[in-house]
């Protein structure tokens, strides 16, 4: 066993659980001194006793500070992410989205939830693309009107993009506190056929509707697993999927509905009819940011390129204020800055909670909040596990499992 990266992965745990090393010693049964020889991986032996324990106080499976994940090493990405962002950040990232799928695989030992993976589906008509020689403009959009076209959804706005592609393709959605520089992440575990879409918690809803969109394209597209870089010379398939997040979240033909019959006097000009105003209640309503507003009405030739160029600049914060939404537009803020957890992996995980298989910090960390707070919210709502039933045990083992091995370091 590589004493070194046990340790590494015992202090990693410890910091995510928010634990000091005197607190995970204190409730291991060991001594703060000989946690930290462990940590540090200095200590000559380590028992696969005091890994138990250590990995009980975490709440984890021993296989997890013993060998590491099993998920991370076999996991599919591919990710939104700017190239100049640090690599750090990067792991950092891909940690979080493979902390929910682990916890998804470990719900698997507690078998009979009643929560069944969704099998992966796809839209019933297929991707419907034009030919290879079509720009990636032109595949993007046609790809949209297929998605709404099997969805029945005309040219009518999306409420929720996240629910949009649970019912489309049955994979996983999540809103995730991700490093600012990444935008959203596509993990698949090829083994259990399961796939999270994971975006970021931000203070601009219109960006986390386009990333889920975006990766949507991609999903479809079967894109691979691949970094998507953000910025610079921008792949085929990267315009292609900023193409479909356009077409599907505010359809040429919806914008031309709510605009209304063109005026058709002598005297009109499209730029005239689609002032500032105009164009940022069109965003407003199918809930996309101003510019990607701007990129469609100038597909529509109702702007042109020059016109497009001089209405840019105005955040969605100030056109909410400036227009009459400011109050409901705060309140999105808020929303999208908030951890939401896959809900088929959390409604598993409170019922493995309520059947004492997993402890409240699991569910913390899966709803991102403190353990304190989930407790509460849990108290609240009646969802206070049962007592379990007392079960006869040799008493001496138990003592002997909780009681702190000799160790002559520490003398």
């Amino acid at each position: 066993m590589d004493l070194v990266a046990v340790g590494r992965r015992i202090r990693r745990e410890r910091e995510r659980a928010g634990y000091g090393q005197r607190a995970l010693a204190e409730l291991a049964g060991l001594s703060q001194p000989t946690l930290h020889r462990i940590e540090l991986g200095t200590r000559a032996q380590v028992t696969l006793a005091e890994i138990d324990r250590l990995a009980h106080a975490l709440d984890l499976p021993v296989r997890q500070l013993t060998t590491g994940s099993p998920v991370r090493e076999r996991v599919h990405i591919a990710a939104r992410i700017d190239p100049a962002v640090a690599e750090e950040d990067k792991e950092d990232a891909l940690r979080l989205v493979v902390e929910v799928l682990e916890l998804d695989a470990r719900l698997d030992s507690g078998a009979g939830d009643g929560v069944t993976d969704r099998p992966p589906r796809r839209p019933a008509t297929g991707p419907r693309l034009v030919g290879t020689c079509a720009t990636p403009e032109e595949q993007g959009k046609a790809l949209a009107e297929s998605v709404r076209s099997t969805l029945g959804l005309g040219a009518a706005p999306i409420a929720d993009i996240d629910e949009l592609i649970e019912h489309l393709t049955g994979v996983d959605t999540a809103v995730l506190r991700l490093p600012k520089p990444v935008d959203g992440f596509t993990v698949t575990d090829p083994e259990r056929n399961t796939t999270l879409i994971a975006v970021r918690a931000c203070d601009v809803p219109e960006r986390q509707r386009f990333t889920f969109a975006h990766e949507l394209g991609h999903l479809l597209q079967g894109d691979g697993t691949e970094v998507h870089e953000l910025g610079g010379a921008r792949t085929p398939a990267e315009q292609r999927c900023d193409a479909f997040a356009r077409h599907l979240l505010a359809p040429l033909t919806g914008i031309r509905t709510w605009l209304g019959p063109p005026d058709e006097g002598p005297d009109s000009e499209a730029d005239e009819l689609v002032d500032e105003r105009t164009a940022a209640l069109l965003a407003r309503h199918f809930r996309v940011s101003f510019p990607v507003m701007l990129i469609q009405l100038e597909c529509l030739n109702l702007i042109s390129a020059a016109r497009k160029s001089s209405l840019k600049g105005p955040t969605g914060v100030e056109l909410s204020q400036r227009y009459g939404w400011g109050p409901a537009y705060e309140q999105e803020i808020d929303a999208s800055q908030t951890v939401r957890p896959p809900r088929r992996i959390l409604e598993r995980a409170m019922l493995a909670y309520r059947g004492h298989r997993i402890g409240v910090r699991v569910l913390a960390m899966l709803e991102g909040r403190g353990v304190e707070e989930t407790e509460a919210a849990l108290r609240e709502a009646g969802l206070v596990p049962e007592p379990q039933t007392p079960k006869r045990a040799d008493v001496t083992r138990l003592a002997a499992r909780a009681r702190p091995e000799p160790d002559t370091e520490d003398r």
